[in-house]
C-alpha cells in the first residue's frame, strides 16, 4: 500500500500571507491590517481578498485578532509552521562573526569567565536573553589527582578530569606527611580511579580505597572525606544569563505581570536549569515556542537552545524571548555560538584547566 504524502494545510496564498505577517509583526510589534500588507512589494493581493485570507488563517488557529486592533498577530502555532516551513535561516554577518571571535579572546581562558562571555555576547547579537547553562563536569573521566605539599600539615589535593576542569581542595592533616609517600598515595588512587566517570567514582569511593598498601592511612582518609563534597561541587551546575535589559524594552514585557514573571525565572536557578537540561538531552538544536514550554511562567516565551561540548561533557546555550522573535537570525546565531564556544573551550581549557 502507497501513502499518499500530508497535504499541506495551507495554500500558497495563505502561507504568503502568514509569512508576511509573522515577518512584520516581530519586526514592527504592531497587529498587521490588510491595508499594510496590500502595500508590500510582492504581494498583489487586494485588502479584501487578504482580509478573507486572514480569516482563513484565524479560523484555522495560525493568527488570532486582538479585540483593541483590527489586524492580526500570529500565534503559537502560526510562529510553528512558520519556523518549520516558511522561514529561511539568516546567516550572520561576517562583522558578527568576527565581533564574537574579536570577544572571546579579551576573556580570561578559566571556564566560568568563557561562559559568562558567551552569554553576553548571545544577549547582544540577539537582543534577546542570552543563557548558558555549564556542562555535566559530573560526566567527566577521572584524570588523576595530585598531592602538593603546602606547609607541615597541609596538602593540596588537585582533582583533574579529562574535560580540562581542575578542582582543588586543602586537606589539614594530623602529623606530617612525607612527599614520597605523597606520590605514592596520588600513584596508587589514580590507578584505582583510572577510567572511571566522577559519578561512578563518588559512589564507589570508599571500596575502590579499601586495603590500600603503602600509603599513608590518615592522608588516604582525609582524601576519601573531602572528595565526596569536592564532586558534589562539580556536581552543582550553574548557569550564565546577560541581557536582562534587552528583555525589559521588548514591548510584551510592558505587562507588568508578564517582566515579574521573566525576573522571577532568573531568580528561580532550578527552573533554568530544568528548561535547559530538558532541551540538553536532546542533543540538537531545539525550539519551543509559547505554550509548548512546559513551565508555565515562560509559556508567552519562545527558547531556542542547542548543546555545546568540552571534551566528554556537555553543556546547554540558548535565547529565552517573547514568541515575537527574530527566529532566523536567532536559530543561526545559537548554532554558530554553540560551535564557536566548544572550539574555544577545547582550545583554551583543555589545555590549561580551570582552577577553583
Amino acid at each position: 500500500m502507497i501513502l499518499s504524502p500530508t497535504p499541506d494545510p495551507l495554500s500558497e496564498r495563505e502561507r504568503m500571507v502568514l509569512n508576511s505577517i509573522v515577518e512584520d509583526f516581530v519586526r514592527n510589534a504592531v497587529p498587521v491590517g490588510s491595508r499594510v500588507l496590500s502595500k508590500k512589494q510582492g504581494i498583489k493581493l487586494s485588502p479584501a481578498t487578504i482580509r478573507n485570507v486572514m480569516g482563513d488563517l484565524e479560523e484555522m488557529g495560525f493568527l488570532s485578532h486582538p479585540h483593541t486592533s483590527a489586524g492580526r498577530v500570529p500565534t503559537d502555532k502560526g510562529y510553528r509552521f512558520y519556523v518549520d516551513t516558511l522561514m529561511e535561516v539568516e546567516a550572520l554577518s561576517e562583522q558578527e562573526k568576527n565581533d564574537i571571535l574579536q570577544h572571546f579572546l579579551r576573556v580570561t581562558k578559566e571556564v566560568d569567565s568563557i561562559l559568562d562571555a558567551a552569554s553576553q555576547m548571545i544577549a547582544r547579537v540577539s537582543n534577546q536573553l542570552g543563557v548558558v547553562l555549564s556542562p555535566r563536569f559530573y560526566q567527566g573521566v577521572f584524570e588523576k589527582i595530585e598531592l602538593v605539599p603546602i606547609s607541615e600539615k597541609k596538602v593540596l589535593m588537585v582533582l583533574s578530569i579529562k574535560s580540562g576542569l581542575v578542582r582543588t581542595i586543602l586537606l589539614k592533616m594530623e602529623a606530617e606527611v612525607s612527599r614520597e609517600i605523597m606520590e605514592k598515595t596520588a600513584a596508587v588512587i589514580n590507578e584505582r580511579l583510572h577510567g572511571l566517570s566522577l559519578t561512578e567514582i563518588k559512589n564507589t569511593l570508599d571500596s575502590r580505597l579499601r586495603d590500600l598498601v603503602e600509603v599513608d592511612a590518615g592522608l588516604v582518609n582525609a582524601i576519601a572525606s573531602s572528595a565526596t563534597p569536592l564532586i558534589d561541587q562539580i556536581d552543582h551546575r550553574n548557569f550564565h544569563f546577560g541581557g536582562t535589559n534587552n528583555i525589559m524594552v521588548q514591548p510584551e514585557f510592558f505587562d507588568h505581570r508578564k517582566l515579574s514573571n521573566m525576573l522571577n525565572l532568573l531568580e528561580s536557578k532550578q527552573i533554568v536549569i530544568r528548561l535547559f537540561e530538558q532541551s540538553e538531552s536532546r542533543g540538537e538544536l531545539t525550539i519551543a515556542i509559547g505554550e509548548e514550554n512546559r513551565d508555565e511562567v515562560i509559556k508567552y516565551c519562545s527558547l531556542i537552545t542547542t548543546s555545546y561540548h568540552l571534551g566528554g561533557v556537555t553543556g546547554t546555550l540558548g535565547v529565552i524571548g517573547p514568541t515575537r522573535m527574530r527566529y532566523p537570525k536567532v536559530i543561526a546565531l545559537v548554532d554558530f555560538m554553540a560551535k564557536v564556544l566548544t572550539e574555544v573551550l577545547e582550545e583554551n581549557v583543555g589545555g590549561t584547566g580551570s582552577k577553583n
